[in-house]
């Protein structure tokens, strides 16, 4: 989760609230964060990702407002246009998406500077995918002759200066020598570029890689003008409203940029608000409180909502930079927030029961221990796993893996379908230790129901396919399971050492030497003997 610092001065004034260090640190916890700590004239919070707008002291500032005074919800909207930008077909499969907007008459100072480089790079981090899903750009408006152009050049087509150097390189060149195209670089690949053009022909941003240095901000900016390039439409609406709130928030006037794009046209930003309809018995059913139709009302503007009642249905309108506001659901979150979890309280139990333990749970454990007495070491890896080492390495497939949509990290984006990739990462990142090595696990898998495997590795030059049936045998006898095998086409395991397991005639698991092929593509070099088991199944089985 992201860190963020806040100046205290600065909340207070933005805030309108003359409170202490003491009370905020109190305060901001409430509505979704952990106070880490205060430094002098900075607190620090750890802010949950759900709540992008929360990553400056202008939304902090902005929810408190709304929350602890009487003031109205803040209304965004545009005063007028303030230019024009042409999409060209080029970038449609290199950055498809991009939405700008313009902010007038802002007094920078080196403190707003400072808060709008760190919401750009928080937002770059998290709900932009480290830049992947969206870019931001921003651009001193004194230098930007409109109309502008967004389209996709070859490595060698445009040369410009990029911010933070004082020579001009060509696309390629950017990708090559900046240390911004050597980080991002990989997001293009090959090319082509995407640039954003002014009239004269001037490089105003590379996305997601740098900025040109002509539009570079500095604390003398007044006019602002923000791009905002990606994959996801709503991620880059979303990310430019909560700039555009931001710096609104800070006396700026907000106006729209014309977009055109093979014969359509329409503005950006969309400021209009979301409109949701919930009622107050949902709101009662889910938080457990009784909450009337004015309560919620109440509740609902004090976290910035316009709403209305009608009879017991609500219509709430939420703010544009609330990206976290998607079901009526999230909407009777904040009414929980500002209702106060403090007040929930608690209530006795309406059954007496005494615990026991499940008897997954105690064989888990006793199989264990055999392990650890066979002179195994237990490990436990991710869940969370990636189809690039759970059937790429292993050169293996499954159709109906449980996928993991908008992963935060694009290497893993599912849920694991056997425990023995996992452990192979384990010891690929442990090769440099002394062989042998024998490490075994007992977690859950979703094949895509969710099932209790328990899994063994033996790395070392004499691995064989004996090793592994001699501690299925071990276990069979120690566990009382009357195990029996039969042949198996699992490409993971090496043909004709190889066995599937079975218990009362239905498969439990497999055994074997793991493939060469699989070994090397972690970067092993030595054989393995592996077993893996489903004993949530063997259990019923037994």
């Amino acid at each position: 989760m992201p860190v963020i610092d806040i100046p205290f001065g600065e909340l207070r004034r933005l805030s309108g609230l003359d409170r202490s260090i003491e009370w905020f640190s109190d305060a901001i916890p409430m509505t979704g964060a952990s106070f880490e700590g205060a430094e002098g004239d900075t607190m620090r919070f750890e802010f949950f990702p759900n709540r992008p707008d929360h990553y400056s002291v202008e939304g902090v500032a902005r929810t408190l407002r709304s929350l602890y005074t009487d003031s109205p919800p803040p209304a965004y909207s545009i005063s007028g246009i303030g230019g024009t930008l042409e999409v060209m077909e080029s970038t449609r499969g290199v950055r498809p998406v991009i939405v700008c907007g313009i902010i007038r008459g802002i007094d920078m100072g080196a403190g707003l500077l400072q808060s709008m480089i760190d919401l750009q790079e928080k937002l770059h981090v998290t709900v932009g995918r480290r830049r992947r899903k969206v870019a931001i750009g921003l651009h001193d408006m004194e230098h930007v002759k409109f109309p502008l152009r967004y389209a996709a050049y070859g490595g060698g087509e445009y040369s410009f200066v990029p911010l933070g150097m004082s020579k001009e390189l060509s696309l390629s060149g950017v990708m090559a020598e900046h240390e911004k195209g050597v980080e991002y670089g990989g997001i293009l690949g090959d090319g082509p570029y995407p640039l954003i053009t002014d009239a004269a022909g001037s490089v105003l941003s590379m996305p997601p890689v740098i900025n040109g240095s002509m539009t570079q901000i500095t604390e003398g900016t007044r006019d602002l003008f923000i791009d905002v390039t990606g994959t996801s439409r709503g991620a880059c609406s979303g990310v430019l409203n909560i700039l555009v709130a931001a710096l609104a928030d800070r006396g700026g006037r907000v106006e729209g940029v014309t977009l055109t794009e093979g014969g359509r046209s329409g503005v950006t930003p969309d400021l209009n608000a979301n409109s949701f309809e919930l009622t107050s018995s949902g709101i009662t059913r889910l938080l457990g409180v009784q909450i009337g139709t004015a309560d919620a009302l109440s509740l609902l503007r004090r976290m910035g909502h316009s709403c209305e009642a009608d009879g017991e249905t609500i219509v709430a309108r939420s703010p544009p930079y609330r990206m976290d506001i998607m079901h009526p659901v999230d909407l009777m979150e904040d009414a929980a927030i500002a209702y106060g979890f403090n007040r929930f309280g608690g209530t006795m139990p309406r059954e007496q029961t005494v615990g026991s333990r499940l008897e997954m749970s105690s064989w888990s454990d006793g199989l264990a221990e055999l392990m650890l007495g066979y002179g195994y070491t237990q490990v436990v890896t991710f869940m969370i796993s990636g189809s690039t080492f759970e059937f790429g390495r292993m050169s293996a497939w499954k159709s109906d893996a449980v996928r993991i949509m908008n992963p935060v990290l694009e290497e893993y984006d599912m849920l694991r379908t056997s425990l023995i990739p996992g452990m192979l990462l384990l010891l690929e990142a442990n090769k440099h230790n002394e062989l042998p090595q024998r490490i075994f696990e007992i977690g859950d898998v979703h094949t895509p129901g969710c099932s209790r495997h328990f899994a063994a590795l033996g790395i070392h030059p004499k691995a064989s396919f004996a090793e592994c049936k001699s501690l299925s045998d071990a276990l069979g006898r120690d566990l009382r399971l009357a195990f029996e095998y039969a042949p198996s086409g699992d490409s993971r395991f090496i043909e004709g050492r190889r066995l599937a397991v079975r218990l009362a005639g239905e498969h439990v698991g497999m055994i074997g030497e793991l493939h060469p092929d699989v070994i090397t593509n972690f970067n092993l070099y030595n054989p393995i003997a592996a077993i893996e088991i489903d004993i949530q199944k063997a259990l019923m089985l037994r």
